[in-house]
């Protein structure tokens, strides 16, 4: 018969072409007809005036899905048919999967047209995407690589409709397969044979092809084909001879021997060969290249071997292609696989997959594990061969029955869980169950210790943080007070100093006032807001020089030692800060060795990775000095370490320590760019690790302004009334002219009216306007004044007012009438830059 013509709708045109060229078909005419998309369906009708009573094979979707059997007219029409074009490509299978999963599937074909079909729809593009948003989650491109604009049309599609968009890359196999069917029996229709076949053996073939084309695997699909033709023919031995020389698939008994049914393989000239002594047949399998050839022997009823000649070699095309795509699939389920494998054993996570185990009355009793993956049995503990084939209950017999119900819950309705913190062997990990199929539970866990760390430790950052802002504004208030009762007490000590015990009185009132005054620094050094002076210096240096001075805290029974290393990297530090920070853990260490003991401290270069950086908030990537100072006290529980760094937080009795030490330590440090961290043991001792920044350049340090006298007008801009008049005192202690403004616009108008103001000393912190913009708005009309700033708070949290402290004389309350004198004259002796 000759190659007959292939009509097929207009939306599977790219597909059906493309489904011919590989085949027997590929001489195969092709023409397109108007499919019903957006248009009435097509009829036989139809069908008579494209084919003409030719034999002819008809493609299509909906459109030819009303069509039953066909008029007597058209019986050499053959109808290859689907509920939708999608199906007869990616079939039925991957269609209801798909559009099971919310997707609107179609072809390359089909996107060619869409506008043409949308419009015979009657749909604008505000109904078009009202329709889709009801009827679909996506659009589904069977994408075969027939058409290479196909990517683009189905951007401009899913924009049209306003769905989002994805491409499932799908063979022609399937296709070509049902093509090859409807060949042959449009073949066997027209063929004139003088000895037709029977229907039942056609109807059998049908049977055959069918079952074929729903095989998975290279070797299912063999057996099934040696398991019906062996049917089929009533034959005793069937088999299949691999053209790659691999071992025999065989059906039935084994009759001809391997090599004899090789060497007639060998003699195959064409499409078949007939046993010389007739007990058989070989007929040889091609789909691009040779597969193979199926031997059929030892009929029931030989005198039927030229009939059951005609039915294999008529099937033999169909055959050889279920084969092929047989192997395509098994290779690249193999594949799959092998990726998958890959990535269950070397996956980070921890994953099990449990099968659920029923009670007598059908409810979840326990679920057994199945497959654990390398990283679930580090989480656990246990290798597989403790996991694999025993129960929940089993390895952990206090689990809970509710989470029992829970898991049995979503092992058949599907609904995952989420456990945020659970913990294996130590470790806090999140859990997050799943159902991959009904009655089964996957786990997956991810190890999220690292991460809590990193909340505790933010946690901590940031009340640590809130506490030293608390520290902060107490100190700049209680400063403020000090600044008071030091200022009028050494008035009171300069006017009465003919009265000794008056004298001393005030003398005391000064020295508890500074005692005061240190608290406060104590305050401002947690919360870093204390004047420092940083210089560069050998730590090496200046412990050896702070050994015998930190000795003495430590106590006389207590045996101190140095571990310095050889060339310890410089740091930037205040050296009164280095003193303070060695002074204050050295004391807290000898507190933990009352009876004596052993406190060594040493030095060290390091270099903090983000490891180090992930668990604790302070610290940052780079190169460190490291100060470590152990003792072998009594040591402390991890809850004490940490609450050990806020401020009046102490564990010794009360009147003995008022808990400011290490909040200071902890201040000055980070205060300094580095981090402190603590180690300690109950019973064992305690290592505290201070780690200051590398500095990498020397820079000269400032020289002290010279003092000198000096006379002249100072405005004083102060909104604490009491504050103010101590200031305004002390100023005409020192001989100064003083104007007093209690807010900005007062000292702007003071500055209008009176012309000789040599000096403006103002508070930052001012009601309305602040302190910088009610200096700014004096040099705009007075710029050759010079100014110092004064505030509780230190010269750190300026920039936070919009100040730049590298640009302004800054004095610290509380201050004395020398210092503030000295700042004064060096003011106006010109060592200073304007605002």
């Amino acid at each position: 018969m000759a190659t007959p013509r292939i009509y097929c709708c207009e939306a599977l045109g790219p597909e059906v072409r493309g489904a011919l060229s590989g085949g027997s078909l590929a001489g195969a005419e092709c023409t397109t007809f108007t499919g019903c998309c957006g248009r009435p369906p097509v009829s036989w009708d139809d069908l008579r005036r494209l084919c003409g009573g030719s034999p002819a094979i008809v493609v299509g979707g909906e459109c030819l899905g009303h069509l039953g059997a066909p008029p007597d007219d058209l019986l050499r029409t053959r109808l290859v048919k689907k509920r939708h074009c999608a199906a007869l490509v990616c079939g039925d299978y991957a269609f209801d999967r798909l559009t099971g999963g919310g997707g609107y599937l179609v072809t390359p074909g089909w996107l060619a047209g869409w506008r043409s079909f949308v419009e015979g729809w009657g749909f604008d593009q505000s109904t078009g995407a009202d329709f889709f948003a009801e009827s679909c989650a996506r659009i589904t491109l069977v994408d075969t690589g027939s058409c290479p604009e196909s990517a683009g049309l189905l951007q401009e599609f899913g924009a049209f409709v306003q769905r989002p968009v994805e491409s499932v890359p799908v063979g022609l196999e399937l296709l070509s397969l049902q093509l090859e069917r409807a060949h042959g029996e449009l073949e066997r229709q027209v063929a004139v044979d003088a000895a037709p076949a029977p229907a039942s053996d056609y109807a059998l073939l049908l049977d055959l092809l069918s079952r074929v084309s729903s095989c998975s695997g290279e070797q299912r699909v063999i057996e099934e084909l040696l398991s019906v033709f062996g049917m089929l023919f009533g034959a005793r031995e069937t088999a299949f001879i691999p053209g790659n020389g691999g071992p025999l698939y065989r059906h039935g008994e084994a009759v001809t021997q391997d090599r004899t049914l090789r060497k007639l393989a060998t003699e195959v000239q064409g499409s078949f060969e007939v046993a010389a002594d007739a007990a058989g047949f070989l007929v040889r399998l091609s789909h691009n290249g040779l597969v193979g050839w199926l031997w059929s022997g030892h009929f029931a009823l030989p005198q039927h071997l030229q009939r059951y000649l005609n039915l294999a070699a008529s099937a033999a095309n169909v055959c050889a292609m279920a084969i092929v795509s047989a192997r395509t699939v098994s290779h690249s389920l193999k594949e799959s696989e092998d990726k998958y494998r890959l990535l269950f054993e070397n996956m980070g996570n921890g994953f099990a997959l449990l099968k659920m185990l029923l009670g007598p009355m059908g409810t979840p009793a326990d679920f057994r594990f199945v497959e654990v993956n390398p990283a679930f049995e580090a989480f656990t503990g246990r290798n597989e061969e403790d996991l694999v084939g025993r129960t929940m209950l089993e390895l952990l017999p206090n689990f809970e029955s509710s989470q029992l119900e829970s898991l049995g819950l979503l092992a058949r309705e599907g609904t995952p869980l989420a456990l945020e913190r659970y913990f294996f062997n130590g470790k806090c990990c999140q859990v997050w169950l799943f159902r991959p199929r009904p009655g089964y539970c996957g786990m997956i866990i991810n190890d999220i210790t690292k991460q809590k760390l990193l909340e505790d430790k933010l946690r901590q950052s940031i009340k640590m943080e809130s506490v030293g802002r608390l520290a902060g504004g107490v100190a700049h208030e209680f400063n403020n007070m000090l600044s008071v009762i030091i200022g009028y007490a050494e008035m009171l000590e300069m006017e009465y100093q003919g009265n000794r015990r008056i004298a001393d009185t005030l003398k005391e009132i000064c020295k508890a006032a500074q005692r005061s005054r240190d608290l406060t620094a104590q305050l401002l050094s947690f919360s870093r807001q204390q004047l420092i002076s940083p210089k560069m210096i050998d730590v090496n240096q200046a412990l050896g020089e702070l050994a015998r001075k930190v000795s003495l805290l430590a106590g006389r029974e207590t045996r101190v030692s140095l571990k310095l290393c050889r060339e310890p990297w410089p740091v930037k530090i205040d050296p009164a800060q280095l003193e303070e920070i060695v002074s204050n853990i050295v004391s807290n260490a000898g507190a933990a060795m009352p009876g004596g003991g052993d406190l060594v401290i040493g030095t060290g270069n390091i270099t903090v990775g983000e490891e180090l950086c992930s668990t604790n908030i302070d610290a940052a990537p780079g190169e460190y000095l490291e100060i470590t100072i152990s003792d072998s006290g009594h040591g402390m529980d991890g809850e004490t370490c940490r609450h050990i760094f806020e401020p009046f937080f102490t564990t010794r009795e009360v009147g003995q320590g008022n808990g400011l030490g290490l909040a200071t330590v902890y201040g000055m440090v980070t205060q300094n760019g580095g981090f402190v961290t603590v180690e300690s043991e109950r019973g064992v001792g305690t290592t505290f690790k201070v780690c200051l920044p590398r500095h990498q350049y020397r820079v000269q340090e400032a020289k002290p302004v010279p003092a000198g006298g000096g006379t002249g007008t100072v405005l004083v801009v102060e909104d604490d009334e009491i504050v103010g008049r101590m200031t305004v005192k002390m100023l005409e202690h020192m001989g100064y002219r003083v104007l007093l403004a209690g807010n900005a616009m007062q000292a702007l108008e003071l500055c209008r009216s009176e012309h000789r103001i040599d000096l403006v000393l103002s508070d930052v912190m001012l009601p309305g306007a602040s302190g910088k913009d009610a200096v700014e708005t004096i040099l705009a009309l007075r710029p050759d004044l010079k100014v110092i700033y004064m505030s509780g708070y230190a010269p750190e949290t300026l920039l936070d007012k919009g100040v730049d402290r590298s640009r302004v004389n800054f004095i610290q309350k509380p201050f004395d009438m020398a210092s503030l004198d000295e700042k004064i004259k060096a003011a106006l002796t010109g060592s200073f830059a304007t605002a």
